[in-house]
């Protein structure tokens, strides 16, 4: 069963109306951990599943829809509607409603697309029981349910990364408050001012050791290309990279953290490097 295509206005219609139906838990969740996706029955605003006891499955096709014939496909046959995916099936939570249900997934995992891909497109379902009509009777469904995925609310100082949660394969970027930096030297800093020192600790899992990548010490960073951070309309500044490529870790190295700071180009004193010097852990890669 083909999926209706909606314009860009009513998508952005079915965030404001549907949203009370279906939620996430937590609200603002790291996607490389278990989420669930909970949806009232009760608040659909399509009436075609009123008095249908399930089960009930969930169709997702954002932040990515799997082909036909994949395991995670949402329906299996030459009428994949009538015949949703097992592995779909949605679990009943009485202690939160009559008909509430829930999807149980590690986001990531489960669309296999990158953290950054979840945070910006969010995830699309609707619910339906394992035959949804069709082919001449009537669609059994929820109206489309369209979430925005935030990622964790955090306790930002000067400098701050996204996403929450830095995978080695997957971009990051570290950010640099600069318009409420009071430090003297780094007030109102240009275009080329500012500089990122950073180092990455982590083991190597063949022998065990502590290892430290370092593209250059705090006092050379300055003279470091890679390092020069940019700036954008509001005055802070950025660098993104991926950190596998950017650190050039070895094939067995495990990252457990970041460390970082924001120096001047031309450093004299302390005034010119910002007083934040935070630690950024990875997650599971």
């Amino acid at each position: 069963m083909k999926r209706i295509i909606y314009t860009i206005i009513f998508a952005c219609l079915s965030c404001f109306v549907f949203g009370q139906a279906s939620w996430i838990e937590p609200e603002t969740p790291d996607v490389t951990k278990t989420i669930r996706l909970y949806i009232d029955l009760d608040k659909t605003t399509n009436t075609s599943l009123a008095g249908n006891t399930g089960p009930f499955y969930i169709w997702t096709w954002l932040p990515f829809e799997f082909p036909a014939g994949h395991p995670k496909a949402n329906g299996s046959g030459d009428k994949a509607w009538k015949n949703s995916n097992d592995l779909l099936i949605m679990t009943k939570d009485d202690a939160k409603g009559a008909r509430v249900y829930y999807y149980e997934m590690i986001p990531t995992e489960f669309y296999e697309v990158p953290a950054t891909d979840v945070y910006s497109k969010g995830i699309s379902f609707l619910v339906k029981p394992k035959d949804g009509g069709g082919y001449g009777d009537p669609d059994l469904k929820t109206e489309d349910q369209v979430l925005k995925v935030s990622p964790p609310k955090l306790t930002r100082g000067f400098i701050y990364q996204f996403p929450a949660t830095i995978l080695s394969n997957e971009v990051t970027t570290i950010f640099y408050n600069n318009p409420i930096d009071t430090i003297p030297g780094m007030i109102n800093l240009q275009e080329g001012d500012a500089y990122l020192w950073i180092k990455c600790t982590g083991t190597d899992t063949l022998t065990g050791q502590i290892v430290t990548y370092q593209p250059s010490s705090f006092f050379a960073a300055g003279s470091n290309p890679a390092l020069e951070m940019n700036k954008d309309e509001t005055g802070k500044f950025y660098l993104s990279m991926i950190p596998y490529s950017f650190f050039g870790f070895s094939p067995t190295f495990k990252p457990k953290d970041i460390e970082c700071t924001v120096r001047k180009k031309n450093y004299s004193t302390t005034n010119d490097r910002t007083a934040d010097q935070p630690k950024f852990k990875f997650g599971c890669d």
